[in-house]
């Protein structure tokens, strides 16, 4: 709590602390010792005078460089490489190119090349790289690296990248849900304390904030609602992501190459037949929204993921489809953070786990 309230202020006092806190300034003393021993935090000389002329406080400000946080989002089909300071400042970003056929140590090596080559092009030194978290699809097994992810993305999920880059790079690795990253990331970002953060892309996920807190579920799978099934037998997720969209659109480019790309061109173009798919989806969209914010009775809804490329014509879609509603209409945002929330995520994370780790092993 004295960290993270040493970072919200960027430079208080101990006397500060101990005010905005409600605790005892022998308790905030002690403690702020032991975050100047670890390096977390320093001291400056350079408080305001006190109104009776005595001697400047002396005040606390964290010490933002002092380590590193690696951030790799596998939620793309080319994936994003990121380094971030302890005060979630980005000092370099990557994203990995490899064509298709690529082999598992090809993925590996270019991951691990792709940190090394930030962190040298911002000359800063490898050994302040100490946290790397990765965002992945799936279902993540807690804190164990034991992961469930589709056949799809097996080209990064599959193929050991925390072993490897704990064994590499010596640094702790681990991984979480992307979508629930992501979620983090908005909370932190917007400082809602109840929100369901909603991807639509590639996949299809929610990751559910309660009360400022990430609710996971007893198997860890909570807000997967892409595995839903449907009459028809499909998962939710193959009728309303890309795969399902590119489908509802082929039959009106018989001879067309149907790609999201090309969905997206045509959207701008703002094509008929287009435009009509992405507003019946996005009616489909709200349905389901509304379904999941009646079930957890949460009235913000956080949008984010590749639908957010097509646009309004979508979210007319939503808006209508909730209008139509009888119980309440949550507020559906597009994501401020983007494409950049569940790295956003990765370096929240990050950091709390860093520094669980020196309190714990300096305590």
């Amino acid at each position: 709590m004295i960290f993270n309230k040493i970072f919200q202020f960027a430079r208080t006092s101990r006397a500060g602390l101990a005010k905005e806190l409600g605790i005892s300034k022998p308790t905030v003393a002690s403690n702020v010792e032991k975050l100047i021993a670890i390096g977390l935090v320093q001291e400056k000389h350079d408080g305001t005078t006190t109104k009776s002329g005595g001697r400047k406080p002396v005040m606390l400000v964290p010490n933002k460089n002092r380590f590193l946080i690696g951030a790799l989002d596998l939620s793309f089909v080319n994936p994003v490489c990121a380094v971030a300071n302890l005060d979630h400042e980005v000092i370099g970003e990557k994203r990995i190119e490899l064509p298709e056929d690529a082999s598992p140590e090809n993925c590996q090596a270019a991951v691990k090349q792709a940190f090394l080559d930030i962190i040298s092009e911002a000359n800063e030194s490898s050994e302040k790289l100490v946290m790397i978290v990765i965002s992945q699809p799936g279902i993540i097994k807690g804190e164990s690296s034991q992961s469930f992810s589709f056949q799809k993305h097996h080209r990064w999920t599959q193929i050991g990248l925390v072993e490897y880059l704990d064994y590499q790079l010596n640094v702790k690795t681990t991984i979480k849900n992307d979508v629930n990253l992501a979620a983090l990331g908005e909370m932190h970002y917007s400082d809602r304390s109840n929100l369901l953060y909603v991807s639509c892309g590639r996949g299809f996920g929610a990751g559910i904030i309660l009360n400022h807190q990430l609710y996971e579920g007893a198997g860890y799978a909570a807000g997967e609602i892409g595995s839903v099934m449907m009459r028809s037998g499909q998962r939710l997720e193959e009728y309303i992501a890309i795969e399902g969209l590119i489908k509802k659109i082929e039959p009106h480019f018989p001879n067309q190459c149907v790609n999201f790309e090309n969905i997206l061109k045509w959207a701008k173009e703002n094509h008929p037949l287009v435009e009509q798919v992405i507003y019946e989806t996005g009616r489909e969209l709200g349905r389901i929204l509304y379904n999941c914010c009646t079930v957890l009775d949460i009235n913000t809804v956080i949008f984010g993921g590749d639908y957010l490329e097509l646009g309004d014509t979508l979210f007319k879609g939503i808006e209508d489809k909730l209008d139509e509603m009888p119980l309440f209409k949550p507020q559906v945002l597009p994501s401020d953070l983007r494409q950049d929330a569940g790295v956003y995520g990765c370096f929240v994370i990050g950091r709390e786990l860093i520094i669980n780790q020196l309190i714990d092993t300096k305590s």
